[in-house]
């Protein structure tokens, strides 16, 4: 088999060939026509002619196909382009037997445009595939240097599938800025959004002509503006994914974004980047509005302010680099939560149990949305400006908290060491919540020790551990029917630090010590009636190379009848040498062997209890103040008269000599050399001793454990409240009068933000709508359908539940509401369904993975003829 260019290289192949013995004959492949060759050349050939190979039935041969449809038969350029660009292994095979145009040139389009690049299909072949194709390096190019026809055919083809899409890709690929079609569709996103009509048609005649003389209309504009931002979008998602994906995906992506802007600035076009939702510049823009709309709350004004600040917020949140830039976008929302605090009135603490209660119930997020705020902006200059105001003004009010605190714990600490008004103290954790884990619940218990953890570490990992599909519990609910379930905290051993109160804790006593002494109390006590117990610190609790959890741990863990107590002291650790990264906050991944302990936990069906020693406050450029007797970083000998800042704490709660210390309640002061952060102090965060109980998901709950629903403060929300019901934020231009040893700093304005008197809103619920719809005929008809008749009174009190809580409760929490067993809270929730679900449509419905329930009030109405107004 020989190819020749030319008849004469064809007549000295066929004029020299002996056939061979073997009956070998010889093929001659060329491109010449019969008349070029001559009657010489063709005597000599087989029937005297050039036989002429169809592409279409080499084509058909490839596929398997019996049959070509006659519409691909005129298509000749694409025949040869099939024949030049068949795969090695040939093409697929067909699932039928006729080879039609659609499956002939989606394969042929895939190949040419190398689609396997981005591990796509020929099927996946659509309008975000020819986008993300146009972006990748030599891509366009590799396209132009096909044959003229065959590009031709192909730019149809596509434009017919894709339509808009496709055609002004293919118009900036012929004016020459084919690799720059992402970046277009990103800069007419801004330049055509609905918000900028009007103000940016000069800037869209640069992107007209840019794009050649296709004279395309604004709806084609558009729909190619949204298909590149979907295809940004994904890409911004894969990039935040697994490799080896991940990195290819983001190093296109951020090329994309790149040229975007410089595109910006040659069409003139930078204060178009406001409209956009995936441009840099936009999200800067947004940056900056979040900037202006905090400085207008931090200068006064109504409710308008503060609802500015909310969507502000909300529109950085939409924007797709939000997830990008995740820390800024989440000290944004931070900074949105303080001001919602702010406007709030700001109630001192009325004896030491409400406080330490308040604490771990609203004050602590204010902790952790502070931290947020100090760690402050990267690039925006009046942002930073804007958080340092809101930090300043947070902690004047914070300070103001920490003071009263400290002198009503003086006064209780002086009076004796009775638990504050049902408050538990740390020295009674063992045998008020951890013991009769084992006793009459006889349930496998984890105890776990977070040395240094405040309310603020709390209630972050409360919040993860929710989304990890653990349930949350109250472990000390009375039963009492007034008393509502809610997250307990304790009061810490004086003062507070880990060698007093730590041993306090295990020791079920007031005293110090060390590890060995914690050990021998611990597993020492009758409260446990010669259960087995086991308490592993430090050391003892990683194991060796590629081992998570020393092997004695994990055979305790695996052993449902030994108690477990874990101490961890990541956090108290970090206090006295700093942690590595500037983002705040404590995740379960940061806390050493957390996350393997709780997984462990989790598959033994153990209890968790998750408690700590005492707190902690974090250095923010506090003032050193040098005194002789300093005992810790924020206490010392009680010899010297009490100064601004400290209290004095004396009696037997005070485990020192003499009974007697002074002790720090302001944070911004300390006694000994600069640290990360500190503790042995009297303010509320120190003092406070967070006390978190769990259980894996489904587990049935131990007795006197009560569910708990959500758990954030009201103004945690960032949900955008309406004119007459938002909190109005007001600076007030005076100092003010500090109480107790709280003393304004000086050249400082304490300026505090006040909240107006508003009309309260109807509450969500209420008698009105629930008797009504107990009432009506409908209920009582679908009531009497269910096979498991359930008790009115039940229903009433889980749609009043509902109604209360906006809609949305955990089923465990609904089921206790309504006064029904945990174990059965799922078939409790499917009658409920069958009740108000009337022909399937979802009044109540089950979301995330089965764990919550959700009230549609809107369809409830109307399904059951309720009048919009009632209740």
């Amino acid at each position: 088999m020989v190819a020749c260019v030319s008849p004469l290289a064809v007549l000295e192949q066929v004029t020299g060939h002996v056939r061979g013995e073997d009956g070998s004959v010889l093929v001659v492949l060329t491109d010449r026509e019969e008349g070029e060759l001559g009657n010489g050349v063709l005597s000599h050939a087989l029937r005297h002619q050039v036989l002429t190979v169809e592409p279409w039935s080499l084509v058909e041969e490839s596929f398997g196909a019996q049959r070509l449809d006659p519409r691909l038969a005129a298509e000749r350029w694409a025949a040869e382009a099939r024949i030049d660009a068949m795969p090695p292994g040939g093409w697929p095979p067909l699932s039928g037997t006729v080879l039609n145009p659609n499956v002939a040139l989606r394969h042929l389009a895939a190949r040419r445009l190398g689609l396997d690049r981005l591990g796509l299909a020929p099927d996946d072949l659509d309008a975000q595939a020819l986008l993300r194709w146009s972006a990748l390096p030599g891509a366009v190019e590799s396209f132009g240097r096909l044959r003229a026809e065959e590009r031709a055919g192909l730019v149809a083809w596509l434009t017919e599938r894709n339509g808009q899409v496709a055609r002004t890709l293919f118009a900036l690929v012929h004016a020459g800025h084919g690799a720059d079609a992402l970046a277009v569709g990103l800069v007419s996103g801004a330049l055509w959004a609905p918000a900028a009509r009007g103000a940016t048609e000069r800037a869209q005649g640069r992107v007209d002509r840019y794009v050649g003389d296709a004279h395309l209309d604004d709806g084609t504009i558009r729909a190619f503006a949204d298909v590149a931002e979907e295809v940004v979008g994904g890409l911004l998602a894969e990039s935040a994914g697994p490799e080896p994906r991940a990195m290819e995906a983001g190093r296109l992506v951020h090329a994309v974004l790149d040229r975007a802007e410089e595109l910006l600035a040659q069409f003139a076009a930078e204060d178009a980047a406001r409209y956009s939702d995936v441009l840099r510049s936009g999200f800067e823009h947004r940056i900056g509005a979040v900037a202006e709309a905090l400085h207008a709350c931090l200068a006064g004004g109504g409710p308008a302010v503060v609802a500015a600040l909310a969507d502000a917020v909300a529109t950085l949140d939409r924007h797709q680099l939000a997830g990008t830039h995740r820390h800024r976008t989440e000290r944004a929302r931070m900074a949105q939560r303080l001001v919602q605090w702010l406007g709030r009135p700001a109630a001192e603490p009325s004896g030491v149990g409400d406080g330490i209660g308040r604490q771990i119930a609203e004050w602590g997020w204010v902790d952790l949305a502070l931290s947020y705020v100090w760690a402050g902006e990267d690039v925006h200059p009046e942002l930073k400006a804007a958080y340092r105001a809101l930090y300043d003004r947070v902690r004047v009010r914070r300070r103001a908290l920490d003071a009263a605190f400290a002198q009503l714990l003086a006064a209780w600490t002086a009076a004796g060491s009775s638990e504050p008004g049902g408050m538990l103290l740390v020295e009674s954790v063992l045998p008020r919540v951890v013991a009769p884990l084992l006793g009459t619940a006889k349930r496998p218990a984890l105890l776990l020790v977070l040395d240094g953890m405040s309310a603020a570490v709390a209630v972050e990992l409360a919040e993860e551990l929710r989304r990890q599909r653990w349930e949350e519990y109250d472990p000390l609910h009375d039963g009492g029917a007034d008393q509502e379930a809610r997250r307990r905290a304790v009061v810490a051993a004086l003062p507070t630090l880990t060698r007093v109160s730590r041993a306090s804790l295990f020791a079920a006593g007031l005293r110090q010590g060390g590890q060995d002494d914690e050990q021998k109390a611990f597993e020492g006590h009758a409260l446990w009636r010669g259960r087995k117990v086991r308490l592993f610190h430090k050391d003892a609790v990683r194991g060796g190379a590629g081992e998570a959890l020393g092997d004695e741990l994990e055979q305790a863990l695996s052993d449902p009848d030994t108690l477990v107590a874990v101490v961890l002291n990541t956090i108290d650790d970090a206090l006295d040498h700093g942690r590595e990264g500037a983002d705040p906050g404590w995740e379960v991944a940061d806390l050493g062997s957390l996350r393997a302990l709780l997984d462990h936990a989790r598959y033994h069906g153990r209890a968790v209890v998750l408690t700590s020693d005492h707190g902690h406050v974090l250095e923010r450029g506090g003032e050193l103040r040098a005194v002789p007797d300093a005992l810790s970083a924020r206490h010392r000998a009680g010899d010297g008269p009490v100064t601004d800042g400290e209290v004095e704490l004396a009696g037997p709660r005070v485990v020192a000599p003499g009974n007697r210390v002074v002790a720090l309640w302001d944070p911004d002061v300390r006694y000994l050399p600069r640290r990360a952060g500190y503790h042995g102090g009297a303010s509320l965060a120190e003092v406070t001793v967070p006390l978190l109980a769990f259980l894996p998901l489904g587990a049935a709950a131990p007795a006197g454990w009560r569910p708990l629903d959500d758990q954030h403060p009201a103004w945690w929300s960032l949900a955008r409240v309406t004119p007459e019901a938002q909190p109005v934020p007001a600076a007030v231009p005076q100092p003010r009068k500090p109480r107790g040893r709280a003393p304004v700093p000086e050249g400082q304005a304490a300026l505090d933000l006040v909240a107006a008197t508003a009309p309260s809103p109807e509450p969500p619920g209420g008698a009105t709508l629930v008797d009504a719809l107990l009432d009506s005929e409908m209920f009582a008809a679908q009531h009497g359908l269910t096979p498991r008749k359930v008790p009115a009174s039940k229903i009433r009190a889980a749609i009043t539940a509902l109604l209360e809580a906006n809609g949305v409760l955990p089923v465990t929490v609904l089921a206790d509401r309504a006064g029904e067993h945990a174990a059965r809270a799922g078939g409790f929730v499917t009658t409920l369904q069958r009740i108000f679900n009337v022909d399937n449509y979802p009044v109540l419905s089950v979301v995330d993975d089965g764990r919550t329930v959700r009230l549609d009030a809107r369809l409830l109405r109307e399904q059951f003829g309720l009048r919009e107004g009632r209740g």
